[in-house]
């Protein structure tokens, strides 16, 4: 038989194995790619190694030489073509719209393809999603089928997962890799089916993975890359015993990514506890918010912050009333198709379109979301919320009406703080301002990403002011307070302060005002919001000492109610215009000595001015006399015969008509006349009248000796904490390895002390049971729900490395199996086979085959208390269906 001819033309996904094998000019090649990868691929083992890491270089830059098409280099600084990705992962990534790697994507995806552990920090909206799913991708490549999941990454909010579930979808086009996803909230049957059918990704969040795991007894033996997407989060949380128990359970050759932005100190240890020699690969570490994000922050009163909200969105971001556009564009396309009878569900509100007033707001509790969310509806506002504890279903609508484009406004917690990717998002405000520099940092990230431009506003009440300041220091950014300070402020640059047009804020606080008093309801959410408020304030985590100080020496200004730069001259012009008005107004005060009844008067010879002036001379009169050292038993008989109303009128003028004199001055000078006098102290320190709290027979300097403050007038707690730079409060007891601290707390809810333990291991002190690898998990994580799903559907037990069994994946949740074994019938002894059935019977119940399960068969002859247990049940059916019964004829 004739040998086969070459291709004459090789597709974008081979090249000649034989040739690179068996002959040609290998030792050039050899050497290209050894100068390509930097190893030598001389050096290998026997068992067929070394000629796997050949075929897969040689593929690689094959992939690197096949996507160079006609016409068309790499881009400067290398491209996803350099990174030997195969065809069908970069017709993906086309597809989604990437052209060029991001820095993070850049520097990381090289790392992970050569199998390193990484630890990646950047900012948010840099692109670690991608960063981490495009390598995995291409080193799973197929499905496996072998039992087990390849590849895992762990998540800290459900909206964050299934958004890294969309990103897999999206780039896994083309191949037949199984991803499933598993988050809390959803029903734990579907997710037993989804875990049945083999997945090679799993994306899921902490509590519901570990769960899943130990209900099911699964072992991650086949795991070989896990990625901990924004782990600071993840361990702020209260994830640390979850994902603890989970890396005791991982295999020692598995690849670890750790993806965040921000880098703690607890993160560090676990950094170092779970990964191999990690690479560090550390971007935009000096700028921490986009470049192209510009921030602004009002001052305003406790009571103004809904007419400031309502203000912010009317007159700054000038957002419409009503439905949005892509509402009534939705609705008439339903109506067309209610007239055509049309079938089928309707995709129009599927696409991800937000509106170009697109702004999502951020809340501290849930039920300052449910209030916000009630007040800017009854404003006319389209609203869609989403909280921790709102229903999983709840959740996925609001989101997605938010990102089509049916609602201008999202009211969220810091839930959505993290890694959620909202597109074309304009706003953010901070209607409660952030206790930790790095929250506003994720915050402020979700807009402003992938090169747009967008706006924060943040509401800053006196309370906050702290807070701003840790801000400004963390960021390292100038403060420019009011409109006097500074002409040529940056909004990106630098932390600008001030306060909203006086004339715009009124008209909204008293429209929010109205709203509470047309709306009981409305006014039932706000008082449970104050009341959840309140409950937040003592739990937040405290503003530095330093700043503290510097706030207090702010509020003593009156800049901080300047202005705000974001206003041009001529309506900042206006509004002090009119604050000069009304402060000349309320600082009247009328002439020295001059009383109501002597305005416009003196000199005129009016009886009452000529009666006032009389009183005056009275007063300065007996003033006198007490300077003097007259007796202070000495009375005015004018006085001693007035009323006792007038007596107290007179005190009540004295405090008006005197220049700089009170009553107080009076009593303290009679007080002083009285007392003996003691030149070598205070008169009101007199020891007749004074006793210290510091006994005589004491050295007091040998007591300052051994006291707290010795060798200085500060203490060491204080002196270590000047010493300390501790803005973002890292450094709390919910890290990785912490010390447990000892003692015991009141726990409110439960009404008894628990140990402090239970709030580092996140059980605040529900029913714990210790795990593998000695960490707390909750004890209902084994609640045998899996063995009885398993044994309804009649599915067997997957174990890891098996391959997969035919047939035994679920198909919509149901499994058939057509072959069940049933127990014969009792044998008959009138019957010819009554021998063979009575040894069938017997063999059945050796076997244990179906109602001989027990051991047991049930026997057919009734005795005497079943007899009568079925005329009881007759006779029940008699009455109940109220027949007379037939009397027997006698």
């Amino acid at each position: 038989m004739a040998p086969r001819a070459s291709s004459p033309a090789l597709s974008e996904n081979e090249f000649d194995i034989t040739n690179a094998l068996f002959g040609g000019d290998d030792q050039s090649e050899k050497g290209q790619l050894d100068a390509d990868l930097g190893v030598d691929l001389d050096i290998g083992g026997e068992d067929g190694s070394d000629d796997e890491a050949f075929i897969a270089a040689r593929q690689a830059i094959s992939n690197r030489k096949a996507t160079n098409v006609k016409g068309k280099s790499v881009k400067k600084g290398g491209g996803f073509q350099a990174m030997g990705l195969n065809a069908a992962l970069l017709r993906a990534i086309t597809r989604k719209g990437f052209t060029v790697p991001t820095p993070i994507q850049r520097k990381t995806i090289p790392l992970v393809l050569d199998g390193q552990d990484v630890v990646g920090m950047a900012r948010t909206g840099s692109g670690k999603t991608a960063a981490f799913v495009i390598p995995m991708i291409e080193r799973l490549k197929t499905h496996s089928p072998k039992v087990g999941a390849r590849g895992i990454i762990l998540s800290p909010s459900r909206e964050l997962a299934l958004q890294t579930l969309k990103v897999i979808k999206e780039l896994g086009k083309g191949t037949d890799l199984r991803t499933i996803l598993l988050v809390g909230g959803d029903s734990l049957e579907d997710q037993f089916s989804s875990m049945v059918s083999n997945p090679d990704i799993i994306v899921a969040t902490p509590g519901r993975f570990l769960h899943l795991k130990v209900e099911m007894k699964l072992t991650l033996e086949s795991v070989k890359y896990i990625v901990f997407d924004e782990a600071d989060r993840l361990f702020e949380m209260g994830f640390a015993a979850q994902l603890a128990e989970i890396l005791y359970a991982l295999p020692t050759s598995r690849q670890t990514l750790l993806f965040s932005a921000t880098l703690p100190k607890s993160l560090v240890e676990f950094a170092r506890a779970g990964l191999q020699e990690p690479q560090l690969v550390r971007l935009d570490a000096e700028s921490k918010i986009s470049p192209d994000l510009q921030n602004t922050f009002f001052m305003l009163k406790n009571d103004e912050r809904d007419g400031a909200l309502l203000n912010i969105l009317d007159k700054v971001i000038k957002m419409p009333l009503g439905e949005t556009e892509q509402a009534k564009r939705a609705k008439d396309v339903a109506k067309s198709n209610a007239k055509k009878r049309k079938r089928g569900p309707d995709n129009t509100s599927s696409k991800e379109t937000p509106t170009e007033y697109s702004t999502i707001i951020f809340a501290a509790t849930k039920h300052r979301v449910e209030y916000l969310s009630a007040m800017l509806a009854a404003a006319g506002y389209s609203v869609s919320y989403i909280y921790g504890s709102l229903d999983q279903t709840a959740r996925k609508i609001q989101v997605q009406n938010f990102r089509s484009g049916l609602s201008h406004v999202l009211v969220v917690t810091d839930v959505a703080a993290r890694g959620i990717d909202l597109p074309q998002l304009q706003n953010v405000i901070n209607y409660d301002f952030s206790s930790q520099p790095k929250i506003f940092v994720h915050r402020v990230g979700r807009t402003a990403r992938a090169g747009r431009k967008g706006w924060s506003y943040s509401l800053i009440r006196e309370t906050d002011l702290p807070y701003l300041i840790d801000l400004q220091l963390f960021l390292s950014r100038r403060l420019v307070v009011g409109r006097t300070a500074s002409k040529d402020a940056n909004f990106a640059q630098d932390i600008v302060v001030g306060s909203l047009l006086r004339d715009q804020l009124e008209p909204t606080v008293e429209l929010a005002n109205r709203l509470l008093i047309e709306d009981p309801d409305l006014e039932g959410l706000q008082s449970v919001a104050i009341k959840g408020e309140k409950q937040y304030i003592r739990t937040r985590n405290a503003a530095s000492t330093a700043s503290v100080k510097q706030a207090k020496q702010l509020l003593g200004t009156t800049t901080l109610y300047e202005t705000h730069q974001l206003f041009d001259d001529e309506q900042a012009n206006n509004a002090n215009q009119k604050e000069e008005m009304l402060a000349r107004i309320a600082s009247f005060r009328p002439a020295a000595g001059e009383t109501v009844f002597e305005i416009g008067k003196r000199g005129t010879g009016s009886e009452v001015a000529e009666i006032m002036r009389r009183r005056r001379e009275e007063i300065n009169h007996k003033k006198q006399n007490h300077l003097e050292g007259s007796s202070p038993n000495t009375v005015d008989p004018e006085v001693v015969n007035l009323p006792a109303d007038e007596t107290d009128d007179s005190d009540a003028d004295m405090n008006d008509i005197d220049d700089g004199a009170s009553d107080s001055d009076d009593l303290e000078v009679s007080i002083s006349q009285s007392a003996p006098r003691n030149s070598g102290s205070d008169p009101w320190q007199s020891s007749e009248f004074y006793m210290g709290y510091t006994p005589t027979d004491v050295n007091v300097h040998e007591d300052r000796g051994y006291g707290v403050h010795s060798g200085s007038n500060t203490n060491f707690v204080e002196a270590a904490r000047g010493a300390t730079l501790d803005l973002t409060n890292d450094e709390v007891s919910k890290g990785f390895g912490q010390a447990v601290r000892a003692g015991m707390r009141w726990d409110k809810k439960n009404k008894k002390y628990v140990a402090r333990a239970n709030d580092d291991d996140g059980s605040k002190g529900a029913k714990m049971i210790r795990g593998e690898s000695g960490a707390k998990i909750a004890a209902s994580y084994l609640s045998g729900r899996y063995d009885d799903w398993r044994k309804k559907n009649k599915m067997g037990r997957l174990r890891t490395g098996e391959n997969e069994a035919q047939g035994l994946r679920p198909q919509h949740g149901r499994v058939y199996k057509h072959k069940t074994e049933k127990a014969p019938k009792e044998a008959d002894k009138y019957r010819d086979d009554y021998d063979v059935q009575k040894k069938r019977v017997q063999e059945a119940k050796d076997k244990r085959i179906g109602k001989f399960k027990d051991g047991n068969g049930k026997s057919e002859l009734k005795g005497v208390d079943d007899v009568r247990k079925q005329r009881k049940q007759n006779e029940k059916r008699r009455e109940k269906n109220a027949r007379p019964s037939k009397k027997r004829k006698s």
